[in-house]
């Protein structure tokens, strides 16, 4: 009896382990888990049955016990049999095998369970050999080895899947299936042992437990932690850093192959007095974590500096005890050298920068002297004048001037903020000020396209404010300024409002919106980039340095403010600034009202001419009126267009000697019109003479190619208009 207890006991225990193992099995990744789980879950019903079989005091007892031991094996096999074709990447061959095997294990299973009507599998007969204990025991019939058959093929064949992996892997993925072919063989080598000696209970249904323990540390732990330790170890080798290690003694136990090679580090005899480690350790010394090295080498003849940084880390381990140290030696020569070279890189843009910042303050004065004498002069002849073409000659003259005034202060300002020399000067305003200075100064340019020009302003505003109300008045202009020239229909609202942020401060919030022609999404973000003008090819006839917005948004970081920006492409677009300014008082603007829209003087165009007739086709106003009044003296029939449109309806129905043509027009530029003239109308063969600022070399052969009979560049000169005309218009109408 305590033989049987024994028994029993050993039995539980690995009963308890197979359940350890198939909790562990489910948090292992792989198909070959689940086939390995089930493999285990009937070594525990094989186990089970082997128990019974020890405890049965009769013979049907011992019958059904038999059965279900050996039902279990053949199920347990065909699980092993599928986790080796899975463990062994022949997943697609257990693909096509399961069905049929599984008919044939499931054809055994019924088989050997009938045996209690048939008895064709095995006999069972009592075995009192140990003194006072009955053991049952099976004897085997002629059907009985068609199911060791069925067993040790399916057992043979997986066999022949590992070792045939065995041969095709290398280094230590060969481990991993030798370790799987090993556990097996152990457990077929214990179960014919079993058989061959008839033993009292089958003792090999223990070393299931063992041999799932086996398997199971082979494929979660052993396995990897081997080809883990083998790949870091090559990994390491490989690195394009050098790696040196101590342990808790000071004592060299490693370097990898890029310090070996660099630094002639023989392992066993390398100390903290070798370099590089003895320049790192004064500076671990002083309290410091890395260090510089720098070593001369010889590369193919030549001595080369090379630049190393050198970093010291300890070793602990998991409960922060100290077993050693590493140095860790990165190659820096060529960051170093980049570095350099950028370096001097930087210092030559700083010194080209300043070069042009200076350059270009130093311009735009020189400009702005005679230019302010030009306007002065002028506006004396604007007062002064009675006659009233020379009026209307010197307000052109004045508009001029404003325009290249304002493109030389573009210029002047963006370099005084590249070069840091822009100041914030604050002092009292009244806000209502600025937005009513800024109407009076677009009235008239609003109305020459006519357009609206709204102001709104919220009537708790502060009306006095202390800040630059100088640069914030530049700001604005140049907004509206943009509005302006972008916006062909509808008009420009600006409207002023705050919000509270202390005591004595607020945020002051200018909002200028318009009907213009809008701006794409992905151009917003290059909105304000210097000398950047977006959509170029659609606004190519619209003046401009491209620095207005480059400006305003610097004025508003200088200002400790920001500008935004939304717009909806063919609907208009809506900038927001937003400044911080203290309060001086609290009295609010009150209700305001539209200013007066100051007089604006009709021009008079009067152009005379004998025979001869000439179409002048320009978009902006003032090039007509020069090109005219260069004209003037010739006697020649003029007429004008303002865009290609116009100019193609004139000549549907009217024959020009002469055609002087703008290039860079909106809508229809000058080649695009030149081309409709060319082709219909009463002037395809009337010459067309290139009147455009397009100076750049090989320009004028470009427009000959086209089919222009002559080219000329803005500003326009007199000999050179003169001689075009005398040797392109009709000699009939030509007076000499």
């Amino acid at each position: 009896m305590h033989i049987k207890i024994i028994y029993i006991a050993v039995y539980l225990i690995a009963i308890l382990s197979l359940i350890f193992i198939i909790r562990s099995l489910y948090i292992t990744p792989g198909k070959y888990a689940r086939s390995l789980r089930m493999a285990m879950t009937f070594a525990i019903l094989a186990i089970i049955g082997n128990i019974f079989i020890a405890l049965s005091n009769n013979e049907q007892t011992a019958v059904l016990s038999y059965c279900i031991y050996f039902a279990s094996i053949d199920w347990i096999i065909f699980y092993l049999f599928g986790f080796v074709l899975s463990y062994t990447e022949h997943e697609n061959i257990k693909q096509k095998l399961k069905p049929p095997v599984a008919v044939i294990m499931l054809c055994d299973t019924v088989s050997i369970f009938l045996n209690f009507a048939f008895g064709h599998h095995f006999y069972i007969y009592r075995n009192e050999t140990v003194p006072g204990t009955v053991f049952f025991q099976t004897g085997f019939r002629t059907a009985y080895y068609f199911h060791l058959a069925v067993d040790y093929v399916l057992i043979l064949a997986a066999l022949c899947f590992i070792i045939v992996r065995i041969i095709r892997s290398y280094s230590l993925y060969r481990i991993k299936y030798i370790l799987i072919l090993s556990v097996l063989l152990l457990v077929v080598g214990l179960n014919l042992i079993y058989m061959t000696l008839s033993l009292l209970l089958d003792a090999s249904v223990i070393f299931y437990a063992v041999a799932g323990g086996l398997i199971c540390f082979s494929i979660k732990t052993f396995v990897p932690r081997n080809l883990m330790t083998s790949s870091i170890a090559h990994a390491v080798d490989d690195m394009t850093e050098g790696l040196i290690i101590f342990d808790i003694s000071d004592n060299c136990i490693y370097a990898n192959s890029f310090a070996i090679k660099n630094f002639d580090i023989n392992v066993p005899t390398y100390n903290y007095d070798c370099e590089p480690v003895a320049s790192a350790m004064k500076e671990i010394s002083a309290g410091r974590s890395e260090a510089d090295y720098i070593k001369a080498v010889s590369e193919a003849g030549n001595s080369i500096i090379k630049y190393y940084k050198v970093k010291y880390n300890r070793l602990i381990d998991r409960h922060e005890r100290p077993i050693g140290c590493y140095f860790l030696i990165e190659d820096t020569t060529e960051s170093v050298f980049y570095m350099n070279e950028i370096q001097e890189a930087r210092v030559a843009a700083d010194k080209a920068n300043i070069a042009k910042s200076t350059f270009l303050a130093n311009m735009s004065h020189e400009i702005r002297t005679p230019l302010n004498s030009i306007l002065g002069m002028n506006e004396l002849i604007l007062r002064l004048a009675d006659d009233s073409i020379v009026r209307e000659y010197s307000q052109n003259i004045s508009e001029a001037g404003e325009v290249l005034l304002g493109l030389i202060n573009d210029v002047l300002d963006f370099s005084k903020i590249e070069a840091g020399k822009t100041e914030i000067v604050p002092a009292e305003y009244n806000p209502y000020k600025l937005l009513r200075d800024c109407y009076y100064f677009f009235d008239q340019a609003v109305q020459k396209k006519d357009l609206y020009l709204n102001i709104k302003c919220d009537e708790e505003l502060p009306s006095k404010l202390y800040g630059d109300s100088a640069l914030i008045s530049r700001m604005l202009t140049n907004i509206v300024s943009n509005a302006v020239k972008y916006t062909m229909t509808g008009g420009i609202t600006m409207e002023m409002t705050f919000d509270e942020t202390g005591n004595d401060t607020i945020d002051l919030i200018i909002r200028v919106s318009d009907t213009g022609i809008g701006i794409k999404a992905e151009d917003i973000d290059h909105l304000f980039d210097s000398f950047k003008r977006v959509d170029e090819q659609r606004n190519a006839s619209i003046q401009g340095t491209g620095l207005g917005l480059a400006i305003t948004k610097e004025l508003a970081v200088l200002m400790n403010g920001d500008i935004l920006v939304t717009s909806v492409p063919g609907e208009g677009s809506t900038f927001t600034m937003i400044l911080p300014q203290k309060i001086l008082s609290r009295t609010p603007v009150g209700p305001v009202t539209k200013p007066r829209s100051s007089e604006i003087k009709p021009h008079k165009e009067s152009f005379t001419a004998p025979d001869a007739s000439v179409l002048i086709v320009d978009d902006v106003r003032v090039n007509l009126l020069v090109a005219a009044g260069l004209l003037k003296p010739t006697k020649m029939n003029i007429d004008i267009a303002m865009s290609g449109d116009e100019a193609i309806e004139k000549c549907s129905h009217t024959k020009y000697d002469l055609i002087l043509l703008d290039h860079r027009m909106p809508v229809k530029d000058g080649i695009e019109t030149f081309n409709i003239i060319s082709a219909q109308g009463m002037n395809t063969d009337t010459p067309v003479i290139m009147l455009t600022a397009n100076a750049i070399s090989g320009m004028e052969e470009e427009y000959l190619k086209l089919g222009f009979k002559g080219y000329l560049t803005k500003p326009i000169r007199i000999a050179d208009l003169e001689s075009a005309l005398l040797n392109l218009l009709p000699a009939d109408k030509v007076i000499r």
